[in-house]
């Protein structure tokens, strides 16, 4: 019986805007790529090709860099999803500003390079894992070779497909149209994990999909179908175990401390195309909110966003947009549409943008009721604002999981998450450090 997290929001139907929950998967292939070498969390690829190079679809294009001791850095290679030409290596828009990138112009042919093997058993799938560039496709982009390479025992696997953030259907859609391509990723994760026992987690707005993941996996040895209560942030990792578990992953712990792994249920799917010789070149992606033609869509890595927005007829109305990659919960506003798709771009959503001024905190206390990590956002505002950092160590502001629950509660309009965040990069970048 799944268990109540502390904290969330539940935001009911109206609010969640799920409407392309019914829109079918389209494919979707530019004329162009732009591939950037900097996927997600770790550190930033190395180019392995030149202009005038040709690629291939599914050739490395992207190699993580050296690191310590001569062994690769914490990333992930970056594949092609076409064949074609290498126009140009240069740095590109992204999220976080300009970065390096591999530009390469499709000439529609599809020609693939040699597909990956791997050796059987676990070793095997690991490295599997990390030849194909998986990373985790929920947002945060860690690379998933790295989470499976623990050596602590691992009980249990939580397949997440909870999908909690607004506007966001495209792994609703993925368990939905391709539910044994999800069962074959999740058998392949349980074998990796040293044969722990699978959980595919799915939140209770979704019948249909939890339906065909039910009649998939009838007979499998250890991998089930757990349905969860819909509340914002479920799809959270420590959320998600503290639901289905009943288990609280430590302060400055991982879920492998308390003997589980959490994977996005797209990181699954391509685990089991990787399994078939495939790396990681394509993902599902919503586009949603102020669009003409809402629709989920399987494009490339690399695809421009304003390429997607424009193949679905473009933002409605005449008004000051705001872009987001991701969900409006925890998606990154962006400076440019130019912006391509990466390994953990969930989605496009486009909205209208907010005056959204502040006014003083009137103390309601709202921020601290849905705080899943039991924090005292408020405190850690005024914290923020004065430049007193060591209030930001006593109240544990390493421990936001950036859910945005607060900003969203808050009658006041304070950029709660804004700062909060800001406090907890400060303990990352090392400029604090909890006592």
């Amino acid at each position: 019986m799944p268990l109540p997290f502390r904290g969330g929001v539940v935001f009911g139907h109206t609010v969640e805007h799920k409407e392309t929950s019914q829109s079918k998967i389209q494919p979707f292939t530019p004329a162009q790529l732009v591939l950037l070498m900097r996927q997600g969390f770790g550190a930033p690829c190395v180019p392995t090709v030149r202009p005038g190079d040709r690629v291939l679809a599914g050739q490395v294009v992207g190699a993580p860099p050296a690191g310590e001791g001569g062994r690769p850095a914490f990333a992930a290679p970056v594949h092609c999803g076409v064949s074609g030409t290498v126009r140009a290596v240069e740095p590109r828009p992204s999220a976080e500003g300009e970065t390096l990138a591999v530009v390469v112009d499709s000439d529609g042919k599809g020609e693939a390079a040699p597909p990956l093997a791997h050796e059987p058993g676990r070793d095997g799938l690991r490295s599997l894992m990390q030849e194909a560039g998986l990373t985790g496709m929920g947002g945060a982009g860690f690379p998933t070779y790295l989470k499976y390479a623990t050596n602590k025992p691992i009980r249990y696997v939580l397949v997440n497909g909870a999908e909690c953030e607004p506007y966001l259907t495209c792994d609703h859609r993925l368990m939905v149209e391709q539910p044994q391509r999800v069962i074959a990723g999740a058998k392949a994760l349980r074998q990796a994990a040293g044969e722990a026992q699978v959980m595919i987690c799915v939140e209770g707005n979704k019948p249909d999909a939890i339906a065909l993941l039910e009649d998939a996996c009838r007979g499998e040895e250890a991998v089930s179908v757990v349905r969860l209560p819909a509340k914002y942030p479920q799809g959270g990792e420590r959320q998600l175990i503290k639901a289905v578990l009943g288990r609280e992953v430590p302060a400055g712990g991982l879920p492998a401390d308390c003997g589980v792994l959490v994977t996005n249920v797209g990181t699954a799917a391509a685990l089991a195309d990787a399994v078939q010789g495939r790396p990681l070149t394509h993902r599902v992606v919503t586009v949603a909110g102020r669009v003409k033609r809402p629709a989920n869509l399987y494009v490339p890595i690399g695809t421009r966003l304003s390429e997607l927005l424009e193949y679905c007829g473009g933002a409605v109305g005449e008004t000051r947009y705001l872009w987001i990659a991701g969900g409006p919960m925890t998606g990154a506003a962006l400076p440019s549409l130019e912006v391509p798709v990466i390994k953990g771009t969930t989605g496009l959503v486009v909205l209208d943008r907010p005056e959204n001024r502040e006014s003083n905190c009137i103390r309601c206390g709202g921020c601290a009721r849905v705080c899943p990590s039991s924090l005292l956002p408020f405190a850690i505002d005024a914290a923020v604002i004065s430049g007193d950092m060591a209030a930001c160590v006593a109240y544990r502001a390493d421990q936001c999981i950036s859910c945005g629950c607060c900003s969203y509660i808050c009658p006041a309009k304070r950029h709660l998450a804004h700062r909060v965040t800001m406090a907890r990069s400060a303990f990352r970048e090392n400029r604090i450090k909890p006592a």
